[in-house]
């Protein structure tokens, strides 16, 4: 055998050694990248989410507003009042598309979860427990409550 056949020989296992340590080297930092995508995909996630949560924070109280308005109609205002209608249910279909929607506790069981009891009333014709009024509506965003139902419930 030649010297340089032999000093290939002699080589390979070293050559070896350095391929496996490049293929740890390699499988660490493709896995290093996955977990860089899937922290960057969480982090638009919460990004996104917080973002419709403030815009559903000051569109929310409009709402209000609107429904506040359309208990005090001026007579002979009844376009006025479409109009007011209208522009609800274009605020309540953007807040909707965003998977914001109103709480609606009207007689179910108060759930301290999605209500803020502000007061009881004694009435037999309801069950204990039982949301008789809402004072002030509350809102979901997804699954979770961002502001608790105001509500009046039955004590007996």
């Amino acid at each position: 055998m030649s010297k340089k056949q032999d000093n290939q020989i002699t080589e390979q296992p070293d050559n070896c050694e350095q391929c496996e340590a490049y293929l740890t080297g390699w499988k660490r930092a493709l896995a290093d990248y996955d977990n860089l995508q899937k922290d960057l995909a969480r982090e638009k996630e919460s990004t996104r989410l917080y973002l419709i949560e403030e815009l559903a924070d000051k569109l929310i109280p409009i709402t209000d507003h609107f429904t506040q308005a359309m208990k005090h109609v001026p007579e002979g205002a009844e376009g006025w009042l479409d109009g007011i209608k209208m522009i609800k249910k274009q605020m309540m279909g953007v807040l909707e598309s965003f998977e914001c929607y109103p709480i609606d506790p009207v007689r179910k069981k108060f759930d301290p979860n999605e209500h803020e009891a502000l007061g009881t009333e004694k009435r037999k014709d309801s069950d204990d427990e039982i949301v008789l009024e809402v004072v002030e509506r509350g809102w979901k965003l997804g699954q979770k409550v961002i502001r608790p139902a105001k509500v009046i419930i039955n004590k007996k």
